[in-house]
């Protein structure tokens, strides 16, 4: 019977979840770590039954929910600490990768008090990524 239900869970597409929990990270999730420097470092894995639009949206759902809780409304994103170095930002589209069949993506934010040219308004990336993932 074990078997078998794990067998069944394996088969899902990796939800959104808490990836640094021990327990249902080795299914994959999201993660952030603070740094460098004023940065964060977002991101999310999945197993091979998760597309790349999905990581893409999680990843971006993640990283409004960290700009909210800093208390901040918006942010820029990179795709690579040398893209953050000469402040080129990526925008909503992020650079999805693979890893042994897996997709994933990690990206670094600056949280912001205020709009810039550029940024990203966290409350209303956040609206759009949440209704599109309830499509799914």
């Amino acid at each position: 019977m074990l078997a078998v239900s794990m067998a069944m869970l394996g088969a899902c597409a990796t939800t959104y979840t808490d990836g640094t929990n021990p327990i249902t990270g080795m299914a994959g999730g999201y993660y952030d770590l603070p740094g460098p420097g004023k940065l964060v470092t977002v991101g999310f894995g999945a197993n091979g039954y998760t597309d790349a639009e999905t990581v893409r949206r999680y990843v971006l759902r993640r990283a409004c929910e960290v700009v909210q809780e800093k208390g901040k409304t918006h942010f820029w994103a990179y795709v690579s600490l040398g893209d953050a170095a000469r402040n080129n930002t990526v925008g909503e589209d992020l650079g999805i990768h693979q890893l042994g069949g897996k997709p994933f993506s990690m990206i670094y934010i600056l949280p912001l008090d205020q709009a810039r040219p550029g940024a990203l308004d966290a409350a209303d990336v956040l609206s759009r990524v949440i209704v599109e993932t309830k499509k799914d």
